[in-house]
């Protein structure tokens, strides 16, 4: 990294850090800026071990962010040997050494350079070539000055605009407009004016032109990688929480789960640091009074009425045939990715008949205890049987700390959906929701009973998708807290 990629380079890559999920504040993109200016950009090494000091704070975050590093500030040349120190001017000195003994015409002939070649009245009179031979950006190829070509490239970078690259096609058009801003016009000018008469001349600059063309594509290519790459898993991750569950294949739900793991960390910090108010409830008079006889009647010390809150819970009845399977699965594993802000989770599953599935979850990973509530209770719908089946197992644990959470289409195949008992579950829990995958507009077609069924819930909603799960447990988790 050379010193002219300064700080706006590093508020780039503050960004690129945030989207491989290492969150940088404010205040940390601050120190940040502090530190690189108190370390300097020259030693690569250093600046990222000091970044790391207030960037990376945790195992997770110090790997992302080493990753990160090494791919966002990776040096723009690897196989240049003058900027490896030591040791590369060592080797590049043997390799030299290799080259002259395997070759001896090399030794004893040097090439001549553009500027001898060019040393005749016609070139020296071409204004365009004069203009060329005085430049800094043909003083730097012609010495070999990587540092100034470094400079010459980040700040034509910057000119160009080349961080926003999004797509992998844009790499011809940002390597264009990199070149002029660079000033390569100038070389190909010249090479025009000498194709004809000055052969030696024009191979010279062709292959100058050319050493400017792989650099600029390489600095395009590595901003692709750092920014494009960035946007793009962004982008496959907003398109993929906007995909029906039922259609995601096995090879995406890799990046599912990481997606949901995503999510429910973003919840869980949100609603995780909430900080309850203590209610003193009412003055206890007769204990006061009591506590005070010790001082003479002075009530030194207040009693108040402590309020018994009864912790929240959750309850989720899924129905698992075949038609929304899918979408409990992804229920149930979302709810038990976020146990740390849904502590007391309770879990049915039914098809017809319906069970407990609680202390699977507790057993098995989540995935192994999905696959047998599909294999246990998979099967043809009876919501009538169902609820009955909840109604004698769990009714009597619901109170006005519960939510009590069904999912399902309410196609019951036309026969009676026992609504009374529908409706006296919504009368002893604090809410009933009711997720349906299917689209709002098929609600109450065919056998679907979800019309009558939206007058005994809290909320009836439409939900066959990652980001509006996530949305409605945002919701839930707000409500569950706020109290």
């Amino acid at each position: 990294m050379t010193p002219g990629t300064g700080s706006s380079q590093l508020l780039a890559f503050i960004k690129f850090l945030r989207s491989k999920d290492v969150p940088v504040s404010p205040a940390d993109t601050l120190d940040a800026v502090h530190a690189a200016g108190l370390l300097g950009y020259e030693d690569r090494t250093k600046l990222r071990d000091g970044l790391a000091a207030v960037l990376a704070k945790s195992t997770f975050e110090q790997s992302a962010y080493l990753e990160a590093f090494d791919l966002f500030f990776a040096p723009q040349h690897p196989d240049d040997k003058t900027s490896g120190g030591p040791e590369a001017e060592n080797s590049a000195s043997e390799s030299t050494q290799t080259d002259a003994q395997d070759n001896p015409s090399t030794s004893t002939e040097s090439t001549p350079s553009l500027e001898d070649l060019l040393q005749n009245p016609s070139a020296q009179d071409d204004p365009t070539l004069a203009g060329l031979m005085s430049s800094d950006l043909m003083n730097a190829l012609q010495d070999g000055d990587e540092s100034a070509l470094a400079m010459a490239i980040e700040a034509a970078a910057e000119a160009a605009r080349i961080d926003e690259i999004r797509l992998f096609t844009q790499r011809g058009q940002f390597t264009r407009k990199l070149l002029d801003a660079l000033g390569e016009t100038a070389l190909r000018d010249a090479a025009i004016e000498l194709e004809g008469n000055q052969p030696k001349a024009f191979q010279e600059i062709q292959r100058l032109r050319e050493s400017l063309r792989h650099r600029a594509r390489d600095r395009v290519e590595r901003a692709y990688l750092v920014h494009a790459a960035g946007d793009t898993e962004d982008f496959l991750d907003e398109a993929l929480s906007e995909v029906r569950l039922a259609n995601i294949s096995p090879h995406q739900m890799a990046r599912m789960r990481k997606l949901m793991d995503r999510m429910a960390r973003k919840l869980a910090s949100r609603h995780g640091r909430r900080r309850r108010k203590k209610r003193r409830g009412q003055l206890n008079v007769p204990m006061t009074l009591r506590a005070s006889v010790a001082t003479d009647g002075i009530p030194f010390n207040t009693h108040w009425r402590q309020i018994q809150k009864k912790r929240p819970q959750v309850m989720a009845i899924c129905d698992v045939s075949g038609s929304v399977a899918t979408y409990a699965k992804f229920l149930l594993m979302f709810l038990y990715a976020l146990q740390d802000v849904l502590p007391r989770t309770r879990s049915f599953a039914f098809s017809s008949s319906l069970g407990e599935v609680t202390d699977w979850f507790s057993e098995l990973s989540v995935e192994e205890a999905v696959s047998r509530v599909n294999r246990v209770y998979g099967g043809a719908t009876d919501y009538a049987r169902a609820l009955s089946d909840f109604s004698d197992l769990a009714l009597q644990d619901i109170n006005k700390a519960t939510t009590v959470i069904i999912l399902g289409d309410a196609r019951n195949n036309n026969s009676d959906l026992r609504l009374d008992l529908l409706a006296e579950i919504k009368a002893k829990c604090k809410r009933l929701i009711w997720l349906n995958p299917e689209p709002r507009l098929a609600w109450g077609t065919g056998d679907s009973a979800m019309l009558p069924v939206t007058q005994h819930c809290h909320l009836a909603t439409e939900c066959n998708n990652l980001k509006q799960l996530e949305r409605i447990i945002d919701t839930l988790l707000s409500a569950m807290h706020g109290n």
